[in-house]
């Protein structure tokens, strides 16, 4: 689901990259062991950045130790932050058995009955995710806003990418207070209003041929058109990570963390990577 925002790993100071690493293997390892080990396989980068957004707002101390990894058959650097993991782990079940019910919708022939048999293990992990009070109804309501406008066949690209956006404001913000709670919002909606938009970007002539649903294609009328509108689109992607820099700058000391350095990073220069690469693939079609 998604994954589009990771870090340009060749910028960054090489302990900020190993703790990067260490927070990946860190969210993957909880989640194998409090949720499910399918977890493992479908966690992306787009929820690392919502844990280090978690651990940086919340201050929660973080501690660095070598534990066992199944997969690789040795001990590598993990990062343990807990309470952070715990939600996120429990908004990324939640959200992936959602992206899941979106996409038995979406979806035809064997791709959707694949979908179909995959749903009650993606229940049980929905069931076991659901640890945090409301948090659940936070993610159902902004699905279910989502899939009004697609219903609709919303032809604005703001408007298609709002429900996602502000759902994923709530979830950022959720348990905080005050100023932590504004700023965790607007990084939170920027982000998500981001993610939606460079999916849809992504996606448009695989939509275009399946008929699926897509707001850039019925903004600009077609995947031909889309392309040749693509500094448009890149514009619209790159104004979502400004703001949400410079939201998250707000919070920032005078001396940055790791987790600053490492966030600014994901979202100036792993963003645009993100968007090149999409528009890199479009160049080949």
């Amino acid at each position: 689901m998604f994954g589009y925002i990771r870090p340009r790993k060749g910028d960054l100071l090489v302990k900020d990259s190993e703790y990067y690493t260490a927070v990946y293997c860190g969210l993957c390892r909880y989640g194998g062991k409090h949720i499910s080990h399918f977890t493992r396989w479908l966690l992306n980068y787009d929820f690392v950045l919502l844990a280090l957004l978690r651990i940086s707002l919340s201050e929660e101390k973080t501690e660095v130790c070598k534990d066992f990894c199944p997969y690789h058959l040795k001990k590598r650097a993990c990062a343990h932050a807990e309470k952070s993991y715990a939600f996120v782990c429990s908004a990324f079940g939640i959200l992936t058995y959602g992206k899941l019910l979106d996409d038995i919708k979406d979806e035809k022939g064997p791709k959707r009955f694949f979908k179909i048999l995959l749903k009650p293990l993606f229940k049980h992990i929905k069931n076991r995710s659901d640890g945090f009070e409301g948090l659940g109804a936070i993610i159902e309501s902004g699905l279910e806003r989502g899939a009004e406008c697609e219903k609709e066949r919303v032809s604005s690209p703001d408007e298609a990418a709002e429900s996602f956006a502000f759902m994923m404001g709530e979830i950022a913000s959720y348990g905080f207070e005050g100023d932590k709670k504004r700023i965790a919002s607007q990084c939170g909606y920027h982000i998500g209003r981001f993610v939606y938009l460079a999916d849809a970007f992504d996606d448009v002539f695989d939509d275009e041929k399946s008929g699926n649903y897509n707001p850039l294609l019925l903004k600009y009328g077609g995947s031909k058109e889309v392309y040749e509108h693509k500094d448009a689109v890149c514009e619209t992607l790159f104004d979502s990570l400004n703001a949400f820099s410079n939201s998250y700058a707000l919070v920032c000391g005078a001396e940055f963390s790791a987790e600053d350095r490492i966030i600014f990073n994901v979202t100036e220069l792993g963003g645009r990577d993100a968007v090149k690469r999409i528009c890199e693939r479009k160049d080949e079609k």
